[in-house]
């Protein structure tokens, strides 16, 4: 028999990993709080009352880089642990499905404006800089009076 004949793993040689459902728990929680975070980093940003214009400043930008970074590591880390361990259950797998839809969902909802580096559109130029008139007065510099 040949070294490439044999199977690679066999369930009799698949060592238990203890440490996977306690880890698939913790990363989901960090998850579920890190997706609350970003919740309340897009409110504090867009929460505004009576006409006032949202206000976005550089502590929000820096909360959503630094939140949605543990969301995405604590989904992924999540996911490993749960295909780690040998005991899952169809109730986790669905749960981590949902979680990680959830997760990348509110990641896109949640955006705040700056903070990803995207390269400034280029403004056109079409030549016609005139300042703004308006009807009534003697405005010599509007067109047509």
């Amino acid at each position: 028999m040949l070294a490439f004949d044999r199977p690679i793993l066999t369930p009799r040689r698949v060592r238990r990993v203890p440490w996977a459902a306690l880890a698939t728990v913790l990363a989901s929680g960090v998850a579920v709080v890190a997706i609350g975070n970003l919740v309340s980093n897009w409110l504090d940003v867009y929460l505004v009352f009576f006409g006032e214009q949202p206000q976005v400043l550089p502590s929000n930008v820096a909360a959503y880089r630094v939140w949605g970074t543990i969301v995405a590591l604590a989904l992924a880390a999540g996911v490993v642990a749960h295909l780690l361990n040998r005991r899952r259950r169809v109730l986790g797998t669905v749960w981590h499905t949902l979680l990680v839809l959830g997760g990348a969902a509110i990641l896109v909802l949640c955006y705040i404006p700056g903070a990803v580096d995207l390269p400034a559109p280029e403004r056109d130029q079409d030549g016609y800089g005139a300042p703004p008139c308006y009807s009534g007065g003697d405005n010599d510099e509007c067109v047509g009076g």
